[in-house]
């Protein structure tokens, strides 16, 4: 595609997204199958159907049929996602909600609070998709139900479960493909009376492509091959003293260590190790209570390493201990009530000398639900004590109203604030220790259609963001303020043994003091993909295009900043997969089928075309 996508084109796409589904609305009826759940927009589980929120569920078969991709690419195939890499999965990776910054997302694995307190974000290279039976993306404003950092939204990362009716369940799968890539995963689960059990783990490991390019501003090119090694693990053990009564205890283990182009001269790499423990009891008080108590501890550690005989080693590493008590009460039919209180700690240490390394929040939030017929509320609440920051009182209100079989009109409006990370603060030469929190207004309103065979949707939002922190070159950073815009149409649809998935978005992200576009989101996106089953095959393809985005990056010739145009590009995808049987499955994926050179981040590559082949065996 073209330097920059027409408006035009994506405006007839989104059209014909939404009258594809309505046409055949009374048409297909489609198989019937069992409604998505989640969790992550009220806190407590309830139909995906019923969700007032813009969230979207990645499920275990989505997940299954994605082969190698990562989390950062499957997440960036969904409306309103976008991401940024400095050169491959194993390098710092930056996803873009709605067009808010990275650090304006939090990221859960099992509801559990993880990512770095230092840079403010989550190694996203470092989670496993093997380990993973769903994702949930809650999109917005979430710090009435969240807390700090939700101005953009959440990812929840939910690991496997062991299925209730089956005592022993073992899976695996062996994959390879271009780049000497490598992957191995075994796992097995079950259920034996009264206890659950799950564990698993696996390797993966490639020569990759080199992470810079020749162009590179930075001066960091080097021409060598930066592959990667990740390790991961996983495991539960639950027992059901009584009817309604569980404990459970769960761990989530990674290490990737990662080659990155840091300088021309040495062969520097990044070890991130990401680990959740978590211990939880479940108990049902009464048919109308429901209570969950858990503690938790999660770390992030990333060390680089650099320099001649790797004689340079920067180290952070974030351990963050996080208590949980939340009761949700049923008061009548169609209300539910949720109340929750937390207290989060966080500790850091490294090679860099803070003048704080440590913060406490302590919090409490409750969040309102209520269907009265045609009419559809959620109200959350939530206050927030911060260490030296004071209190933060954040919320939001949504409201569905059924305007006609099938169809829903949704309005909103959230609040959201960001805590400064300590590399903001406290980071030599260019740390502003004065700098304050951001906040975040958000307004959004939308159109929904849904049938037994599909659904389409299109929302509305403007996202203002006060105090927000930016880079100024490397001395300091500092606060401005940001408005974020932006209109998303999708749509899914089953054409009998076809499905055919769809999504559009415009977003105008700009710096509310200067006028300029901020860096590094395109300001449209074009997301298409179908799969069709014939007998044991399925096929599929995946198209993704992208307007150009603006880049602000360093040029170490000049020692400046450098502000870049970058373009436009569209990128091909195919997939099949054959069963051999009922358990037994071999799939092969093609990415980048053209073979096209874009850039995400001036000066690092992105893979070229690339073929990785898996069997898999599960029950």
């Amino acid at each position: 595609m073209s330097s920059s996508l027409s408006s035009r084109r994506l405006a007839g796409a989104a059209g014909a997204l939404l009258c594809a589904t309505h046409a055949q609305a009374q048409m297909l009826p489609g198989p019937v199958a069992l409604e998505p759940v989640t969790v992550t927009a009220s806190r407590i589980e309830q139909p995906l159907s019923q969700a007032l929120s813009d969230v979207t569920v990645i499920d275990a078969d989505t997940i299954e049929r994605a082969g190698q991709s990562s989390l950062a690419d499957l997440l960036q195939h969904t409306h309103g996602v976008d991401i940024a890499t400095n050169g491959g999965p194993q390098t710092t990776t930056s996803v873009f909600l709605r067009g808010a910054t990275s650090g304006h997302t939090v990221f859960l694995i099992d509801g559990q609070r993880v990512g770095g307190s230092t840079a403010g974000v989550m190694g996203l290279g470092a989670i496993s998709l093997a380990e993973v039976e769903r994702i949930e993306i809650l999109r917005g404003p979430a710090s009435g139900l969240y807390g700090a950092d939700a101005i953009g939204g959440v990812v929840n990362i939910i690991t496997r479960r062991p299925r209730a009716d089956a005592p022993f369940e073992p899976r695996g799968s062996v994959g390879l493909g271009t780049w000497n890539t490598r992957k191995v995963d075994i796992g097995l689960s079950g259920r034996l009376d009264r206890w659950t059990y799950s564990l698993s783990a696996g390797h993966a490991r490639s020569d990759g492509y080199s992470a810079a390019k020749p162009n590179n501003p930075g001066g960091v090119y080097n021409p060598d091959r930066d592959g990667y090694e990740l390790d991961h693990a996983a495991g539960r053990l639950g027992y059901a003293w009584r009817d309604g009564q569980e404990w459970e205890a769960s761990f989530y283990r990674s290490r990737l260590n990662g080659r990155y182009d840091g300088s021309p001269t040495f062969d520097d790499r990044s070890v991130q190790r990401i680990e959740s423990y978590a211990l939880a009891s479940r108990n049902r008080i009464n048919d109308a209570w429901s209570s969950r108590l858990s503690v938790a501890r999660t770390v992030d550690d990333n060390t680089s390493i650099y320099g001649p005989g790797d004689t340079g080693r920067d180290r952070f590493r974030t351990r963050q201990t996080l208590f949980a008590w939340q009761n949700d009460l049923a008061l009548s039919a169609g209300q539910t009530l949720a109340l929750a209180a937390e207290r989060r700690v966080e500790d850091i240490d490294g090679t860099i000398a803070y003048a704080q390394d440590s913060r406490i929040t302590n919090a409490a939030a409750a969040v309102y639900r209520v269907d009265l017929g045609r009419h559809h509320l959620q109200a959350n609440l939530r206050y927030d004590h911060v260490a030296r920051y004071g209190g933060r009182t954040t919320g939001g209100l949504s409201y569905g109203y059924d305007a006609a079989p099938g169809w829903q009109l949704t309005a909103a409006a959230n609040t959201g604030f960001r805590l400064p990370t300590f590399n903001d603060l406290y980071y030599p030469v260019y740390g502003n220790p004065n700098l304050r929190p951001e906040t975040s207004r958000n307004v959004e309103a939308g159109l929904r259609y849904r049938h037994a065979a599909g659904e389409a949707s299109v929302l509305a939002y403007r996202n203002e963001i006060e105090n927000l922190i930016q880079y100024q070159g490397y001395t300091q950073v500092a606060n401005k303020n940001a408005v974020i815009k932006g209109v998303t149409v999708s749509a899914t649809q089953r054409l009998g043994a076809t499905t055919v998935r769809g999504s559009v978005d415009w977003m105008d992200p700009r710096d509310d003091n200067t006028g300029q576009m901020l860096t590094r989101r395109p300001r449209t996106a074009l997301k298409i993909a179908a799969d069709h089953r014939i007998g044991p095959w399925r096929l599929g393809a995946e198209w993704l295009a992208s307007g150009y985005r603006m880049d602000n990056s360093f040029n170490a010739t000049t020692f400046s900043n450098e502000v870049t145009r970058l373009g436009g590009y569209s990128v091909l995808n195919l997939v099949a997969s054959y069963d051999i049987d009922r358990k037994t499955q071999v799939q092969l994926r093609w990415n980048n089928v053209t073979d096209k050179d874009y850039e995400l981040v001036r000066g690092y590559a992105t893979p070229g075309s690339n073929v990785f082949v898996t069997l898999t065996y599960r029950p």
